[in-house]
């Protein structure tokens, strides 16, 4: 199976660690360690887009923004202001 690479990297929070997804495939293997009891519809689409993807269906980027979704409706997405390091001002 080829690699289906995301044009930018969704990055989330995850059991205490900052992980960069990059392709469709790292995406399905993070969403399948997901824990079942917090499995709500916006899994369910994100599982749903990355095999459409997988399958030809859909784009990478689409799978990618709905895994962006996903993770931002999860609260564990990492968004890129929040890896900049504070400003002189800021301190």
């Amino acid at each position: 199976m080829t690699s289906l690479k995301f044009p930018a990297p969704v990055t989330v929070r995850a059991n205490g660690a900052l992980h960069d997804i990059v392709t469709v495939q790292e995406a399905m293997a993070f969403l399948n360690q997901w824990p079942k009891n917090r499995r709500g519809p916006a899994f369910g689409c994100a599982e749903r887009s990355c095999n459409a993807a997988i399958a030809g269906q859909l784009s990478a980027e689409q799978a990618r923004q709905s895994l962006a979704s996903f993770a931002r409706i999860a609260g564990i997405l990492v968004t890129a202001d929040a890896l900049q390091p504070a400003s002189a001002t800021d301190r």
